[in-house]
């Protein structure tokens, strides 16, 4: 199996005056040290994980567990990073993402060094003229997971070397995925070329499977691998939608997920 590409980053830029910037200033002097402590941490997260991070009500949850603040103060804190432009507002509502020009445009220098850098198309912000500046960056979309390449890289050369290499991966990734029994999920994610695990990738399976259940966690890989798509974000998607609209069991019997008023989280109606 192919060595998944490195997205995130292991260290980022931070200006030693960072406190000084508007924005930043802004939040200091609305939530004092615990606001700047936590726009200094959702920026760790974000270049850790590469030039956005999910806000969902899962990582909600364990953002604010882990940085010991309450989740409405944290939420609190991040309306007000949006109304002063410190993240993008649009791409908060429409896709539930923290980022900004500014988080992409590090991002991309940070990883200037780097043979190839993705980023999504949906995501975007920068504009195409400091876009083209890049010439590592390969634009796909989220959909269907075509790449877009950029403007000053050969379209034909670079497309024909992605699908050889897409074509090779996928086989070594099926062959090595041929069963899901007697396996743990871990080892499920890895076997199936969804990547190489870390901490934070194995503590979102834990949500997940807290959440959704490890049956459905496995399912939900499973629908993933024959779709052809190996982002976990996608099967994190399945099971959203699943949650959403309900879920038919392979043995035919109708199983949708339903409030448990009894206990936090979900239950289950036959």
């Amino acid at each position: 199996m192919a060595r998944p590409q490195k997205n995130g980053l292991d260290y980022f830029p931070l200006d030693v005056d960072i406190d000084q910037d508007d924005k930043v200033a802004l939040i200091e002097a609305q939530h004092g040290i615990t606001g700047f402590a936590i726009v200094i941490k959702l920026l760790m997260k974000i270049y850790k994980n590469s030039y956005f991070y999910e806000w969902t009500e899962k990582e909600q949850l364990l953002f604010s567990k882990r940085v010991n603040v309450d989740i409405n103060q944290v939420n609190v804190v991040i309306n007000d990073c949006v109304k002063w432009g410190l993240f993008e507002d649009n791409l908060l509502k429409t896709h539930k993402i923290l980022t900004s020009k500014g988080i992409q445009r590090r991002y991309l220098e940070a990883a200037g060094r780097r043979q190839k850098v993705e980023m999504s198309k949906e995501y975007l912000l920068l504009d195409k003229d400091i876009v083209n500046v890049y010439k590592n960056l390969v634009i796909v979309n989220i959909n269907d997971g075509s790449e877009v390449v950029n403007v000053d890289i050969n379209p034909q050369s670079k497309v024909k070397e992605s699908k050889v290499k897409e074509s090779k991966e996928e086989k070594t990734e099926k062959s090595s995925c041929s069963s899901f029994e007697n396996k743990d999920i871990y080892s499920i994610y890895e076997e199936c070329g969804f990547g190489l695990l870390n901490k934070m990738l194995m503590e979102m399976i834990d949500a997940d499977i807290e959440l959704y259940s490890k049956e459905w966690l496995i399912e939900a890989m499973k629908e993933s691998v024959k779709q052809g798509k190996y982002k976990y974000s996608y099967v994190e998607g399945i099971l959203r939608n699943w949650k959403t609209n309900g879920k038919e069991k392979t043995n035919g019997t109708n199983e949708r997920y339903i409030k448990d008023p009894d206990r936090e989280g979900i239950g289950l109606e036959l």
